[in-house]
């Protein structure tokens, strides 16, 4: 589907309304948190979501990211629901979600899956990655097998070595799909996290410089700026960002500019949106 205007602003409140009972909990339970990506975008030129953006990202330490996992559950408003491996065994996501219940924001590529498809704002742990520039690429590498093994568990992405459960399969090599394959014969979907987990951490207690999502190549944030983020206007809320914001953008969009042209305004417009199933 596309887009209307009408649509877009209503899905942007709820985006807000998400983010606000995070913000609830996380000020109530003192856990650390902050905008990142596209998000930080907006509140760095629009005081709020991209105007043609559709989604919200928080990011975490992962210290952080997992309390968060412990005190949501019990603590979320009964209209949001936590979705995560410990809430939803049959998740493909390696991160975890809140999403509004009762609505639907359907993407195309997890159709059909049977999960919560409402809509949602992302929460992303940030783990320390080494300072040593090969230590960093196959701690990437790493990172991207495990994760692709979590998700290949479930549901098989790509057109080597299984029937592709998406209408268009992801690239990866052969070789790629037959570790893949071979370690999801092998383990058990549980034991595929926790290794999973235990890869991202592996330099969590090391004194490093960056953080970041690991799969993201780009997506580093010096440690000093989470660990000391600065209140920004979000959606007409006051919400934290990392210090320095610019600096961690143009790092990681370096033709970052205040307005894109039409053809690059990209967005990840649903196969089906509903803002109130029970009509």
């Amino acid at each position: 589907m596309r887009y209307n205007a009408e649509d877009l602003a209503k899905l942007h409140t709820v985006l807000y309304e998400i983010l606000s009972e995070i913000d609830r909990v996380c000020k109530k339970y003192n856990i650390p948190y902050f905008i990142q990506g596209g998000s930080a975008i907006g509140a760095f030129y629009n005081k709020g979501v991209v105007p043609w953006d559709d989604d919200v990202d928080v990011g975490m330490t992962r210290e952080n990211y997992n309390r968060f996992l412990e005190v949501a559950p019990s603590e979320l408003d009964s209209r949001y629901f936590l979705e995560w491996f410990g809430t939803e065994s049959n998740t493909p996501f390696y991160f975890a979600k809140v999403k509004k219940n009762n609505t639907l924001f359907v993407e195309q590529i997890w159709k059909d899956m049977d999960i919560h498809h409402g809509i949602f704002v992302d929460i992303f742990p940030y783990d320390r990655i080494p300072d040593n520039r090969t230590l960093e690429t196959l701690h990437r590498f790493s990172a991207k097998f495990w994760i692709n093994c979590f998700m290949g568990k479930q549901i098989w992405l790509w057109k080597h070595c299984g029937k592709c459960e998406i209408s268009s399969a992801l690239p990866k090599s052969w070789i790629g799909c037959a570790a893949i394959k071979v370690v999801c014969s092998l383990m058990s979907r549980k034991a595929i996290y926790n290794k999973m987990c235990r890869v991202l951490g592996r330099y969590n207690k090391a004194n490093t410089q960056f953080v970041n999502i690991v799969r993201m190549p780009k997506d580093q944030i010096r440690r000093c700026y989470v660990e000391n983020p600065v209140l920004m206007e979000f959606g007409g809320m006051q919400i934290p960002v990392p210090d320095n914001v610019e600096e961690y953008l143009r790092h990681h969009y370096p033709n970052l500019r205040p307005v894109l042209p039409v053809e690059e305004q990209v967005n990840h417009a649903p196969y089906k949106l509903d803002f109130d199933t029970t009509r």
